[in-house]
């Protein structure tokens, strides 16, 4: 049985127990309420009745006529049944009689119900007994009948609206789960990327939205992974062509042996093997395996070091590197691949401050304390980077459009590998740019959290 015949079932089955109780409680409560309204009007009857045999005996001294005043009364019995009536003198004599129960002074099948006595000047002249006829009159057991049919009715009527409900809620139900399935079934074929209208607020709407994230995270994820491929297939070929161009030059004798075209190829391995450190690195990053050796670190004074080993270079082009460092409290961190961050942050300061309109090009490198975190930030005077552009500059192998070959722009890994190793930190980077104002890189670490002191 599947869902919806199960949730078809489950509502029916409920109607059925609701309408059932319902019918019963409302049948025993129409039962009683009917007899007590019967026997209320029957009482009614009897204190009228005693009240007319008293004043018959005031007036005549006797019970001569008793059996007239019975057979007139309206408590007496009716052609569909009703009540016995008889009456007993005061030395308990059966005086007068009407509905066949009366016969004989103590008749065994007369068992009164009802027993009034019949008072004049407060003394007792006499009784009177009633007894019920059967169970009950014609007319109530019609009633009651009627009342019966009426509740069947309403049960089916409702039994169906039931099924009928049960059936749209169950499909209304099961329509997004169905959907659900199929579209699990074609992401597990590696069809990626399935979506499904989320068409409800509930839980199943919430579960068919995540499972919606899920499957674009799979297809971004299997995206990345192709492009990954591509890109360090693509990055890996240049320098093992160049290399292999000039070997084949060098065997064939078109290039002499000679240490400049050794140095070429020599380079080349250099760059190859960068990029193969850079590949793994990233991806030990990436999959949590990226190995931390922490060591209480000072990041002001990190960041001097770094900075100094960027000087030179700096005075070359014609470049101001600007220190704002301010002493902080020390982490727990990997000094060397805090280095890493640093050092690539201020080589592509570097990099781009010439590209901007300022004179000299700038590049600034401050730390600073924030409450618990350390902020570290790096800017540059550049050209700057679009909002497209600062949505992917930390993807793999992304490269700006000023700076596309590799050797300048590099391999396009070092900005998604200080992400990494800021991540793996505990930590977080940014970036802040505006075209034509320059572009700001920063990264923040808790010296709290990573166990620091302060």
């Amino acid at each position: 049985m599947n869902l919806r015949s199960k949730l078809t079932f489950a509502f029916v089955l409920v109607a059925l127990i609701a309408v059932g109780m319902v019918a019963v409680l409302a049948n025993r409560a129409t039962a009683v309420g009917f007899q007590r309204y019967l026997a209320s009007g029957t009482d009614a009857q009897l204190q009228t009745l005693t009240q007319q045999l008293a004043a018959y005996y005031a007036q005549t001294g006797s019970w001569n006529e008793v059996n007239s005043i019975l057979r007139d009364s309206a408590a007496g019995p009716s052609a569909s049944g009703g009540n016995f009536l008889r009456v007993l003198d005061e030395n308990d004599q059966v005086v007068g009689s009407r509905g066949g129960g009366g016969q004989g002074r103590n008749g065994t099948a007369f068992t009164p119900e009802v027993t009034l006595p019949i008072v004049v000047n407060g003394r007792q002249i006499g009784t009177l007994q009633a007894m019920q006829a059967g169970q009950g009159s014609r007319a109530g057991e019609q009633y009651l009948a009627s009342v019966n049919q009426a509740i069947l009715v309403a049960g089916l009527v409702a039994v169906a609206l039931a099924l009928l409900v049960g059936i749209f809620l169950a499909q209304r139900l099961t329509r997004p789960l169905r959907q659900l399935s199929q579209a699990t079934t074609a992401v597990a074929a590696g069809e990626l990327g399935q979506q499904v209208t989320v068409t409800t607020h509930d839980e199943v709407g919430e579960l068919t939205a995540r499972f919606n994230d899920m499957s674009q995270a799979l297809a971004n994820a299997e995206k990345q992974r192709q492009q990954l491929l591509a890109d360090t297939a693509h990055d890996l070929r240049t320098p093992i062509s160049i290399m292999q161009s000039h070997l084949e030059a060098m065997i064939d004798g078109i290039f002499s042996p000679t240490p400049e075209n050794l140095g070429t190829v020599y380079e080349e391995t250099l760059r190859l093997g960068r990029l193969v450190n850079d590949v793994r690195t990233l991806s030990l990053a990436e999959t949590g395996h990226l190995s931390l050796d922490r060591q209480p670190v000072n990041l002001h004074e990190l960041a001097a070091q770094a900075a100094a080993a960027f000087q030179p270079l700096a005075e070359a082009d014609g470049i101001h590197l600007q220190l704002e460092l301010a002493e902080t409290p020390p982490i727990s961190a990997d000094a060397s691949r805090l280095h890493q961050v640093l050092a690539n942050l201020i080589a592509n300061a570097l990099r781009y401050a010439p590209l901007g309109s300022q004179t000299p090009p700038l590049v600034t490198l401050r730390v600073a304390s924030e409450k618990t975190d350390i902020v570290v930030s790096v800017a540059d005077s550049g050209p700057g980077l679009t909002a497209v552009q600062q949505a992917q500059v930390f993807d793999r192998f992304w490269r700006s459009d000023a700076a596309r070959s590799r050797e300048q722009g590099g391999s396009g890994l070092g900005l998604a590998i200080a992400r990494s190793i800021i991540e793996a930190h505990g930590g977080d980077i940014g970036v802040e740019s505006q075209v034509g104002e320059g572009t700001k890189f920063w990264f923040r670490l808790p010296f709290e959290d990573l166990g620091g002191e302060g």
